[in-house]
């Protein structure tokens, strides 16, 4: 009887039907053969293996002729594995974690052209990542790391790279130039919808700065990368994350990073040797994050002043990114990136137009568009492996005219255990 009252209030309506991940797939049987040794009776808990890796190819079409827009010697098409990582990951009953990616030498392998040759880049092994995270026993939920790891600026680069949706990063986040970094982090949970963070990292100077006399001497082939330089070179980043309106179907997220460099190359004076910091002094990242059943939508805006090595100007920059979720393996994808400041917008980053085209590292203004289809190999664990295809339209201007637009079709294969 209950039942059939129940009928009219559905009628008319159709109830969407999706297949739900299965409980297992191939995916556990590959990380449960990852597994070294596992013991929880015993001081060494767990050791477990990671890999990751990448491989993608890319075709570059500037507006206009191809021998206007290339660099001499280089031809629109390029590829690249663009990682190849292997690590471990080591977890104890003291509630300490030790994490290590090793880039495995040979690797990347995209091509450059310089005075009309065409150059592999350098064969090199080296540690993408090295730390120890420990859990902080007499505070529940705060977590501290030390030791080389990511940074989290903007709403991009707080997502792993086995998880972004796009195949490269938005500009907005690429124009910091920050690969991982030496530092100590703070993580502060307090409840499961919120998160803080602090973190200061020392602006690592780059390889073209080496010194073979430092104490940490980077060569190519061997070592680590970059010399530590704190002295007053460092930059430090608070942030945090709250996520409220949680139901089965969703939720709202809002965030904030905070970052100021503290390099003393600023204020008028030359880089010099450290040039692999922040790249701006201060800068600020405000996201706001929506997710209902198929559909996520992410948005970014972020402020950066004062920029260092060109003439100190400041920037906007704003990101919009909706995922839909065709499919449980398949998702849409796309993403609009405006950016503006007087020769302080970033477009190389590290898309294949600075290693192809002849076009500026720092223009007035860039906007791109990108469509993308992300297919997944597992619905349960969508980052073990994906083939991601995107087409990104950029446009750039400075000094009040054009000075670059044209597409980018891409495509790139990833795993990640």
């Amino acid at each position: 009887m209950a039942a059939a009252a129940a009928m009219p209030a559905f009628a008319g309506q159709i109830t969407p039907v999706t297949a739900a991940p299965a409980d297992t797939d191939w995916t556990d049987a590959v990380k449960r053969a990852l597994v070294v040794y596992e013991n929880k009776g015993t001081f060494v808990q767990k050791v477990s293996l990671a890999f990751r890796q990448q491989w993608q190819m890319a075709a570059v079409q500037p507006n206009g002729s191809n021998g206007l827009h290339l660099k001499d010697g280089a031809a629109p098409f390029n590829s690249e594995f663009r990682r190849n990582w292997i690590g471990v990951n080591v977890d104890m009953a003291s509630g300490t974690r030790f994490h290590t990616y090793a880039r495995i030498g040979g690797l990347p392998t995209r091509s450059t052209y310089t005075g009309g040759r065409t150059k592999r880049n350098f064969t090199y092994t080296g540690l993408y990542d090295i730390y120890l995270q420990q859990k902080i026993h007499a505070v529940d939920g705060l977590t501290m790391r030390a030791g080389k790891f990511a940074h989290k600026f903007t709403s991009d680069l707080r997502e792993s790279n086995a998880d972004i949706e796009c195949i490269e990063r938005s500009l907005i986040c690429n124009q910091f130039g920050l690969d991982t970094n030496w530092g100590v982090e703070f993580e502060y949970k307090p409840t499961k919808n919120d998160v803080m963070f602090v973190q200061l990292f020392a602006s690592d100077r780059a390889s073209a700065s080496k010194s073979n006399s430092h104490t940490d001497a980077y060569r190519d082939g061997r070592g680590l990368k970059g010399e530590f330089g704190w002295e007053d070179k460092c930059f430090i980043i608070f942030g945090g994350t709250h996520k409220f309106g949680v139901t089965e179907h969703g939720y709202h997220a809002l965030s904030a990073e905070y970052l100021h460099d503290f390099n003393n190359g600023y204020h008028g004076n030359p880089p010099g040797a450290n040039n692999y910091s922040a790249g701006f002094m201060d800068a600020l990242s405000l996201g706001y994050e929506y997710k209902k059943d198929k559909l996520t939508v992410t948005t970014n805006l972020v402020a950066a002043f004062e920029q260092q090595g060109g003439n100190g100007t400041n920037n906007i920059g704003l990101q919009i990114q909706p995922v839909y979720a065709i499919h449980p393996q398949v998702d849409l994808v796309f993403r609009y990136v405006g950016m503006t400041g007087d020769g302080a917008c970033k477009l190389g980053g590290d898309r294949y137009i600075c290693t192809q085209t002849t076009a500026p590292a720092w223009v007035d203004s860039i906007h791109t568009v990108y469509f993308g289809v992300d297919l997944y190999a597992s619905a349960k664990l969508k980052s073990a492996a994906k083939l991601m295809i995107g087409a990104e339209y950029t446009t750039a201007r400075s000094g009040g005219a054009d000075c670059y637009n044209g597409w980018e079709f891409s495509t790139a294969i990833r795993t990640n255990f």
